[in-house]
Order: C-alpha cells, then sequence, then structure tokens
C-alpha cells in the first residue's frame, strides 16, 4: 500500500538544523541590536547592576536588625513603654537561662572529698633499699 523511502527521510532531516526550541527564543520575542542599544539610552541609569542586588541584601539586614535594637536595646526611658513587656520576659529569660537551679547551687556549696590521697614519703624505705658502702 504505502512504502516509505527512506533516503528521501533522511534527507529532509539533513535539511532541516536540530535545534532545541526550548533552550532557544524564538526570533520573535529576541530583541534587535537596535531595540537593545535604545533601551540603554532612554533608561539613563547610570548605575552598575551590582548596586541594585547590594541595596536588595542592606534592606533585608538593616531593617531587622533597627527593629531589634529598637525593641530590645534603645533607651526608651524609665517610664512604661511599649517595649516594657517584651523586655521584662527576655530579662527573665535571661535570668533563668544564666542562674543555677537551687539543686546546682547546692552542688556546689557542699565540700567536696578529695579523690586521691597524697602518699607519705618515708626516707628510711630510700635508705635501705641503698647498698652499704661498708
Amino acid at each position: 500500500m504505502f512504502t516509505v523511502n527512506h533516503f528521501r527521510l533522511t534527507a529532509l532531516a539533513r535539511r532541516t538544523p536540530c535545534i532545541r526550541s526550548y533552550s532557544k527564543k524564538s526570533p520573535a520575542t529576541r530583541p534587535t541590536s537596535t531595540q537593545n542599544q535604545s533601551a540603554e539610552q532612554d533608561n539613563g541609569d547610570f548605575r552598575p547592576p551590582w548596586v541594585y542586588s547590594a541595596s536588595h541584601i542592606l534592606t533585608y539586614t538593616l531593617i531587622p536588625t533597627a527593629m531589634v535594637y529598637c525593641v530590645f536595646l534603645a533607651d526608651w526611658g524609665e517610664r512604661e513603654h511599649v517595649f516594657s513587656p517584651v523586655r521584662r520576659w527576655t530579662m527573665r529569660f535571661k535570668e533563668s537561662f544564666f542562674s543555677l537551679s537551687p539543686d546546682e547551687a547546692s552542688l556546689i556549696e557542699e565540700p567536696q572529698p578529695p579523690t586521691t590521697k597524697a602518699l607519705p614519703i618515708t626516707r628510711g624505705n630510700q635508705a635501705d633499699d641503698r647498698p652499704s658502702r661498708t
């Protein structure tokens, strides 16, 4: 019925270049060189690209740092303020962390018996071990 001509199939495959369409943009969406130049000229931004990365990093580090400083370290005076409950909780937590429980304190206060005894040194034993000169 139908016959397949293998020569014709391979010739057709040789004429079409092997292009992976998933890894390349189509020519319609790719900007031309004149479009790239006009985009650079119209933008007018003189800053290098690393400035944008640095500003993002600084934003995400400096704002939380300023918040922690304002809540826990800034001096708001002796009167009651918004951060007083948080500061009291922090002080209680630090005191419980750095203090000893009553059982631990009793272990420190009890005198510990010495673990090793010093052996007495006798001079008589040393003299007996030496040979006599006479």
